[in-house]
């Protein structure tokens, strides 16, 4: 079935975006093989967002679902003036998720990025000293406030450029950086120290 899809939509872009934008034209005109084909180049980076966050495998397949029909139910609403249409489609995955602990009455989950902070591989002392690397720091991001542990969790767990967690969170790209800069700086001094500190943001 893919490839089926790859023949009919071939990928002459160097950029994704532009593939996807093609697509997401197409599947407004009516096109649903676009829409398809559109549903496959996403689904991936979907699932993994929302599977991150949610802890219940079905319900994060759940989640999925809604969302992808979702975007097909609102086609003609795309709004595509703050940035690509991945971005556009994480943003309603975020905003499912959001519904969903809210509806649960819990707290939005969070990657846990320590291990990726820390992540030193070397030698078995090397493994130890990362191990206390790791517990430091997932002690220090969890003092952090919800809305920074969310901007470490986009950058480090999803791999997100500035500017696409700028476009999910409707903020300007250098607020972006300077909260993560802060958040970094402040995370390299809890290491240096031995210590957790109450950071504010």
């Amino acid at each position: 079935m893919g490839e089926h899809l790859m023949r009919l939509f071939p990928w002459p872009w160097a950029d994704p975006d532009d593939r996807h934008r093609a697509l997401l034209a197409r599947a407004q005109a009516g096109d649903r093989e676009a829409f398809r084909a559109l549903y496959q180049d996403l689904y991936d980076p979907v699932s993994r967002f929302v599977g991150r966050r949610v802890r219940r495998r079905e319900d994060a397949e759940d989640l999925v679902g809604r969302v992808f029909h979702k975007l097909l139910e609102h086609l003609g609403d795309v709004d595509l003036r703050r940035g690509s249409v991945r971005m556009y489609v994480l943003s309603m995955a975020r905003n499912a998720v959001i519904d969903h602990a809210r509806a649960r009455r819990e707290g939005t989950p969070i990657d846990d990025v320590a291990p990726i902070l820390a992540d030193d591989r070397g030698t078995p002392l090397d493994s130890l000293v990362q191990k206390e690397r790791v517990r430091a720091l997932r002690a220090a991001v969890a003092a952090l406030p919800d809305h920074v542990q969310e901007l470490l969790a986009l950058r480090y767990g999803d791999g997100l450029e500035h500017a696409e967690i700028a476009a999910l969170l409707g903020e300007s790209t250098a607020a972006v950086k300077q909260r993560l800069s802060r958040a970094q700086r402040s995370l390299r001094e809890v290491l240096q120290e031995g210590e957790v500190v109450d950071v504010r943001f």
